[in-house]
């Protein structure tokens, strides 16, 4: 018989190992041999997955209380996931989570999967020393009646909390190293209605915040000189006010600014207020080199523009935006604000009343810049998709590659030949490749 090279492995690099296993399936080991059968009590850190196995959730908790009985070093990590069927177990959660904090534990991650149902975090971890990484998913936050300190923290994700706006305040000026934050806001009344984000050691943030409900005036602020990334998903927001962005690289953008569409247009020429957020909220993006657009965002920059001129982006290169048929009129003097751009994505899809398009205007990154164009999304014969491509092949005078794909992709070789016969225009850019996906 062969040797059990894996039982023959150091006691420390077998609970390694086992730390990366759910918690049932790191006990399950334990009856492998007499070698295995208490290995489980001394792994550094738990995943404890009780959606799964809900008829078990009390034997799990005995499991709970003995390992920490048991296991009484600090802690890497301890992971821990419910929903309301495991209720019986709600109230030990606290007393385990003040535990692994009391003893160290460097990343916690707790998610209650069922929503209106809340359980609140031990006070304890708003003073932890070695957190490096904190996420909670759905859990209640008491306001803390002492100094918060959590010097080690360095990623926090947020996600549905129930806390007021000074709790996050609390949080985000107490992580001196904080480097990586995600915050989904949710709609409740009194809570959380002004989110404000001030770090100077921030460079990732995330921002979602999309429930349609109510009336109640929400507002953002954001002061992070250091951000290199921001992913801005808030549409509920009345109030948006940017600051000291000028570090920012990449923005994945799709807002609508809480405008409603519908009847005529969402901006109104007497909506100073309105236009002010949105130019200001430009402005303070403008030096980002990296952007992704959504339809919705780009569908209030085409009423915005129509009320006034949009900032340039002199940094940006790379650009993907989901442009419909019916908002291509906006899409040259879009590229008008991107002088130096030099890769463009396009998502297309085609509107059901689709505008007249004037593209007689032919914006400076088409003629020195822009070497790559990826058009996604078309339709064989559909017209304005073809006036998109010939756009392009006939205007840009330095276009390395403009590649095509299609709803149906693959085409057939065909197929191919049969859409660039459609094409009327002359390639202006001698050396550029049409490539059909």
């Amino acid at each position: 018989m062969g040797r059990d090279r894996i039982s023959e492995l150091p006691d420390d690099l077998l609970n390694l190992i086992l730390m990366y296993l759910h918690m049932e399936e790191s006990i399950r080991t334990s009856v492998l041999s007499s070698r295995w059968r208490d290995l489980w009590l001394k792994v550094p850190g738990l995943d404890l997955n009780l959606i799964d196995f809900p008829a078990h959730g009390e034997l799990f908790g005995s499991l709970m209380d003995k390992f920490l009985e048991v296991n009484n070093g600090r802690l890497e990590k301890f992971k821990l996931n419910y929903e309301n069927e495991t209720y019986y177990l709600r109230d030990s959660f606290a007393p385990w989570i003040a535990t692994v904090v009391d003893r160290g534990i460097k990343h916690l991650d707790v998610k209650n999967n069922t929503p209106w149902i809340t359980d609140f975090m031990p006070s304890n971890i708003f003073k932890s020393k070695t957190l490096v990484s904190l996420k909670l998913v759905n859990i209640g936050l008491d306001n803390p009646k002492f100094v918060v300190s959590l010097p080690c923290l360095k990623i926090m994700h947020l996600g549905d909390i129930f806390y007021s706006h000074l709790i996050v305040e609390k949080l985000i000026s107490s992580c001196p190293v904080l480097e990586d934050l995600t915050v989904v806001r949710i709609y409740y009344e009194d809570l959380l209605n002004f989110l404000c984000v001030r770090s100077q050691t921030l460079k990732k943030f995330r921002l979602t915040f999309d429930w349609g409900m109510g009336s109640t005036d929400f507002s953002v602020e954001i002061d992070a000189p250091g951000l290199k990334y921001m992913s801005f998903r808030d549409s509920q927001s009345d109030r948006i006010i940017i600051k000291n962005l000028s570090s920012l690289v990449k923005i994945d953008l799709d807002t609508e600014f809480n405008l409603k569409f519908g009847l005529g247009s969402p901006l109104e020429l007497e909506d100073l207020t309105k236009r002010d957020i949105i130019r200001d909220f430009l402005t303070g993006i403008s030096s980002v080199k990296h952007m992704i657009i959504s339809h919705p965002t780009l569908e209030v920059l085409y009423h915005y523009s129509k009320l006034g001129p949009l900032p340039k982006f002199h940094n940006l290169y790379h650009l993907q935006a989901a442009f419909s048929s019916s908002l291509l009129q906006l899409l040259p003097d879009f590229l008008e604000i991107c002088p130096n751009l030099k890769n463009l994505f396009l998502d297309y899809s085609v509107s059901a009343e689709p505008e007249q398009i004037d593209f007689t205007n032919v914006p400076q990154c088409l003629i020195l810049t822009l070497e790559y164009v990826e058009i996604k999304e078309l339709t064989m014969r559909e017209e304005t998709g073809i006036k998109l491509v010939n756009y392009f092949l006939e205007n840009s005078a330095v276009l390395k590659k403009l590649t095509l794909s299609f709803i149906d992709s693959p085409m057939t070789n065909q197929e191919s030949e049969i859409y660039m016969q459609l094409l009327t225009s002359t390639k202006r850019s001698r050396g550029c490749q049409v490539l059909i996906l």
